[in-house]
């Protein structure tokens, strides 16, 4: 949602397609040094059509749609840019951290045509072309729970594949933005040590030098999770000191460990023993663009046995 001017002014801007749209942001990264020069794009998500294979009427909702969550965005940015001046005109922008990070990937939940009522994914309704269109104009507006379709979500995930929800690229894989001048020399610099959300907390507590208590009101809490990243700062190029990462979500399963990646996608009502289980080097695709499961069947079972592990020691599973 956001205010009419933040969207109108993003509808000519996405009419060119969510096909498009992917291969002018790849050769951007690529440009800003976000991504390796030999990145390729995987092929588009399973149910995604192709831009010029939509109608007018799907083209024009399909704009309208992802044109109000880059008014969002644009919107939002605004807000925090107020803060940044504001600590700035206080003196405190200096010492102070910042963690700007995306809370996961690019949402699934709009459907191929998108919705002007998010909810009636979480019911399992069906959205269709009809509901939809007649809302046209007020998409964004605050009586409407709109979300863009699914190409759009693909395109929001470039270079990786599937979407929030997943466990592959497309649904774990965020960008992070730290802002620490105090700590940080060159400002504006990447990062590529691998870290996750937890990871934030504990180089908090680094970087200020607070201890966790470990009792609070009485009650004894339980290990913070997670690997400081505060040595980044500092190390540029050093290796990651996070050694592995576990993922689950709705079923779909991941681990991470030393820059190998274990990761299955399932299928709602199956069993999880017909999950298909892929192996990845994200040190040299990051992406997850070649499956080297069948080729280091070793590995693919060392990782899925590190899977059930982690998940035991999470709690999810029996140990």
């Amino acid at each position: 949602h956001a205010p009419r001017e933040y969207i109108d002014k993003y509808v000519p801007v996405f009419e060119k397609g969510w096909d498009r749209t992917r291969e002018e942001r790849l050769a951007r990264q690529k440009q800003l040094g976000i991504v390796p020069a030999d990145t390729v794009l995987p092929p588009r998500n399973p149910g995604v059509k192709a831009w010029d294979a939509l109608s007018d009427d799907e083209r024009k909702l399909a704009v309208r749609l992802q044109a109000a969550f880059a008014g969002m965005l644009e919107h939002a940015d605004v807000q925090i840019g107020r803060l940044l001046a504001w600590l700035k005109q206080t003196g405190a922008l200096e010492n102070t951290f910042i963690a700007l990070i995306s809370d996961n990937g690019a949402s699934q939940e709009g459907s191929p045509f998108g919705t002007v009522n998010a909810l009636r994914y979480f019911n399992g309704v069906r959205d269709t072309l009809q509901d939809n269109l007649p809302h046209l104009d007020a998409i964004g507006e605050g009586h409407l729970n709109n979300n863009y379709p699914l190409g759009w979500a693909m395109a929001g995930n470039t270079p990786l594949k599937r979407y929030k929800q997943n466990t592959h690229g497309g649904g774990i894989r965020d960008p992070l933005i730290v802002h620490y001048p105090k700590g940080i020399g060159d400002q504006g610099a990447i990062r590529r040590q691998f870290h996750h959300v937890s990871d934030i907390t504990p180089t908090v507590l680094e970087i200020t030098g607070i201890a966790p208590p470990a009792r609070i009101n009485g009650v004894a809490q339980q290990p913070i999770e997670g690997t400081s990243f505060a040595y980044s700062f500092t190390a540029a190029d050093g290796p990651s000191r996070k050694r592995t990462q576990y993922f689950e979500m709705l079923g779909h399963r991941g681990i991470w460990h030393d820059g190998w990646k274990a990761v299955t996608w399932h299928r709602n009502g199956t069993s999880f023993d017909e999950d298909q289980w892929e192996l990845y080097h994200l040190e040299q695709d990051f992406n997850e663009m070649h499956d080297l499961a069948a080729e280091q069947p070793a590995k693919l079972q060392e990782m899925i046995r590190r899977w059930f592990a982690e998940a035991g020691a999470c709690k999810v599973l029996p140990m």
